[in-house]
């Protein structure tokens, strides 16, 4: 089988998704496939010339810009002149990719972790050829036995303000203002909505007919509301346990800026990278996943930690309560009713013989189904139902 070929060098989010590259590499390397990398950063883009007239079992990327460039002179983007598919992951909302999707190589497929970006991205950036479903993996475990885990709850997410995000939707024009409102206050009161089918439930009740590039023009103008009610349960659900006697473990200076920052419950350590960040895991009792607003999707955070032997608690997506059983091997909550929370897990810090059986099953279901390693297995079959 020919080499596959991955972009890396993107250094975003505590370089998670170079994080991702190599982890992905490496399983592919189990797979043996031969994996060449070429870091984006470091060489930059013209280099990927080099590869013109290469033959690859696949080309593939971590939201990457890699598949943008055209030439004028050949009157076709530079990844048509490479043999082989190329696959981007998308991991955010497919909207903050639009002008990446809308242009590129002939045979641009994505991977993603959330059925509904599969078919967002099937219904609206029709120069993709397909979407499969890929999500992110987890890695082999940092073992620490149960008795030596030292913090009960930790958040490995990042803080952001909401209110610095409605600052700016005030300054914006009054018919976009008001819009925004009401779309921020649509997924307030409906938080089991998607953005796309928050929006759609606006445009309906102010007889606004918006579809297709139009509806995605609409949803393209509001996004920074998307990352505003992300960042507002967040916050909530944090303070909320904060309040009810919990201690939780946060990473990363964004937290100095929360208002949480001098809660007696709340420990701020300093950012671990995602290597690091296993330790962590493995340390504690309960890992908290908050969705970036991932109706159906699933993230690497829940996959590590299952590994690492700390229990998931997680607000509910279509995939998790699918794959996992709530109470067996994973904790899983709503976010309408988020203030149960912390009844659910006081009882689960007091009962170590419970938590321990959750984790433990959660393990099995992890290293057998969630590593890389199933993850590459799954592309290669995608790879080869591709004809070339």
């Amino acid at each position: 089988m020919k080499p596959v070929l991955i972009y890396k060098g993107t250094d975003i989010c505590y370089d998670i998704l170079n994080y991702f590259a190599c982890r992905f590499g490496d399983a592919l390397e189990k797979h043996g496939i031969r994996v060449i990398y070429y870091d984006e950063e470091k060489e930059g883009l013209s280099g990927i010339s080099g590869f013109i007239g290469m033959e690859f079992t696949a080309i593939v990327g971590f939201q990457t810009y890699a598949f943008d460039p055209f030439l004028r002179s050949k009157k076709c983007y530079l990844h048509d002149l490479i043999k082989g598919p190329k696959f981007n992951f998308q991991f955010d909302h497919p909207v903050w990719m639009r002008s990446h999707y809308e242009k590129g190589p002939k045979d641009l497929y994505v991977l993603t972790h959330d059925r509904n970006y599969q078919s967002f991205i099937k219904k609206y950036y029709p120069g993709v050829k397909d979407a499969f479903i890929l999500p992110p993996g987890g890695v082999g475990t940092c073992d620490i036995s149960h008795e030596k885990k030292s913090k009960d709850l930790i958040f490995m997410g990042t803080y952001n303000d909401y209110r610095e995000l409605l600052e700016v939707l005030c300054q914006s024009d009054r018919k976009i203002r008001f819009l925004a409102g009401a779309f921020l206050l649509e997924m307030k009161k409906h938080p089991d909505l998607t953005s796309e089918g928050a929006l759609e439930n606006v445009l309906k009740k102010r007889n606004i007919a918006a579809c297709g590039r139009e509806f995605l023009d609409i949803l393209y103008t509001l996004k920074p509301m998307i990352k505003c009610i992300m960042a507002y349960y967040r916050e909530k659900i944090i303070k909320t346990l904060l309040d009810n006697d919990i201690k939780v473990t946060v990473y990363g200076s964004s937290w100095k800026k929360s208002p949480l920052k001098d809660h007696p419950n709340l420990t701020i350590l300093a950012a671990v990278t995602p290597e690091d960040s296993l330790r962590e895991m493995a340390l504690a009792k309960l890992s908290l996943n908050i969705m970036a607003w991932h109706k159906d999707g699933f993230t690497e955070r829940i996959a590590n930690s299952m590994l690492c032997h700390s229990v998931v608690v997680s607000d509910r997506s279509s995939c998790l309560e699918e794959q996992y059983e709530d109470g067996k091997e994973i904790i899983l909550f709503g976010l309408r009713d988020y203030d149960t929370l912390p009844v659910r897990i006081k009882a689960l810090l007091e009962d170590d013989i419970l938590r321990e059986k959750i984790a433990e099953n959660a393990y099995r279901r992890a290293i057998a189904e969630d590593t890389w390693e199933q993850r590459a297995g799954l592309f290669l079959e995608y790879c080869s139902k591709i004809p070339h």
